[in-house]
């Protein structure tokens, strides 16, 4: 059975390889043989995962693959998409206590990729802890139907769709761009992440307090940050907010990639404002730019290149969805991205701590996952650099808004390659 590719893919290369590592940190050290055995059941319940990239003519399309997840130990990165990985879009590694789930951005999103995690997790922990009962009514069982609103591989229009978008998406022409973040992937060694956590309960009553939520809040917190830094800065400050548009798709079960990013524009003249009128303006410039007509702008566009590239050569497309994905993403000062809770099903008692890290050559520099688990939020702020100027303001503005945190250490990460069949 063959899969259609999203086509954006189409861009990928060398200099964009667009991959997603989700680092999850379990209270007990990683048993190999056990997970091998996990992603062989989780496969036959994931089957548009289970896949390959092949190309006949000038088209890619994926097939299945049944060779097994290549399954790494320390943590070891590799190239997706080539025999190294046994031509998968997907490869698993392990340290110590910590899995790493590494994927192709190109062809799910963090809420595409939750219940493959799920699912490995439920088989890896039964087979370890017989005795323990999960609540399976929240789990993909290898033995349950798929829906057809989760397999399918195209599950946008044919046609573009009339749309009216209470506000616009346009971003400023010359916006702030941070100067000490080395651009491509010429520093990818040095790509540094900075984790934070603090408790759900305690952030949210005080994001609730001035009527924001953590997305707006950790944006507002950061837009400070990087103002106090560069204080003779006049040019606005741009934050790229991840939005997925499945729901304005009508596609909420979808397992592919559906990320939009808003520019949520900062202008010199909000400089001096407090955290709450900050975080109020943040929520309304969120409201007016990532409601669902302006989502439909987005599938439109998906639609419209559907057909522009349909028929090239494959260097062809190549080219225009390169030219496509970095228009839309656009340009950004940092970008802050939240998942929203999502439910565990009993398996987070054998787990300690869940963040993701993507590629930063799509970010201005400085990219903020925010993530929920169990009783914390993770905050991962990432870098192009080890600078630590801005985690440590950054820690500086949660205690002036008496915010009680944990921070860990500085951390190199790093992201499988991903290379296209020739």
């Amino acid at each position: 059975m063959g899969y259609r590719v999203n086509n954006l893919l189409y861009a990928a290369g060398s200099d964009l390889i667009n991959t997603i590592r989700v680092c999850v940190t379990l209270n007990e050290p990683i048993y190999a043989p056990a997970l091998e055995k996990a992603l062989k059941t989780a496969a036959v319940r994931f089957p548009y995962f289970s896949v390959k990239l092949v190309r006949r003519g000038d088209t890619l399309t994926l097939e299945h693959n049944p060779l097994p997840f290549v399954v790494s130990p320390g943590g070891r990165t590799l190239t997706l998409g080539t025999e190294e990985s046994n031509h998968h879009l997907f490869a698993f590694a392990y340290d110590g206590c910590r899995l790493f789930v590494d994927g192709s951005h190109f062809i799910t999103d963090g809420n595409g990729m939750f219940p493959f995690l799920k699912t490995v997790l439920y088989y890896y922990l039964s087979a370890l802890h017989p005795d323990e009962k999960f609540d399976t009514g929240g789990i993909a069982l290898s033995v349950s139907e798929i829906p057809d609103a989760e397999a399918d591989d195209y599950p946008y229009p044919e046609e573009p769709v009339e749309t009216d978008p209470l506000g616009s998406i346009s971003c400023p022409e010359k916006l702030f761009m941070l100067p000490d973040q080395p651009q491509g992937y010429e520093n990818m060694g040095g790509w540094t992440s900075f984790l934070f956590r603090i408790r759900q309960r305690e952030m949210m009553a005080y994001v609730s307090s001035i009527d924001g939520s953590p997305a707006t809040f950790i944006a507002s917190l950061m837009y400070r940050v990087i103002a106090e830094l560069y204080p003779e800065n006049r040019l606005p400050l741009v934050c790229g907010m991840q939005h997925q548009f499945r729901k304005a798709l009508g596609r909420p079960y979808s397992h592919m990639c559906h990320v939009n990013v808003i520019p949520m524009v900062y202008p010199d003249s909000l400089r001096g404002m407090d955290i709450e009128t900050l975080n109020t303006i943040a929520r309304g410039m969120l409201i007016l730019r990532a409601d669902d007509a302006n989502d439909i702008l987005t599938v439109n566009e998906h639609v419209r290149n559907e057909a522009m590239i349909r028929g090239l050569p494959l260097s062809q497309k190549h080219d225009s969805m390169r030219s496509v994905i970095r228009k839309g993403i656009g340009k950004n000062t940092f970008e802050v991205s939240y998942t929203g809770r999502v439910p565990w099903s009993g398996l987070d008692k054998y787990v300690e701590n869940v963040f993701p890290a993507f590629d930063m050559t799509l970010s201005g520099g400085l990219s903020i996952e925010i993530f929920s688990f169990g009783e914390y939020f993770s905050i991962n702020i990432m870098q192009r650099n080890g600078d630590t100027r801005y985690a440590d303001r950054f820690a500086v503005k949660l205690d002036e808004n008496g915010i009680a945190y944990e921070a860990a250490p500085p951390e190199r990460f790093s992201l499988c390659g991903f290379c296209l069949p020739d």
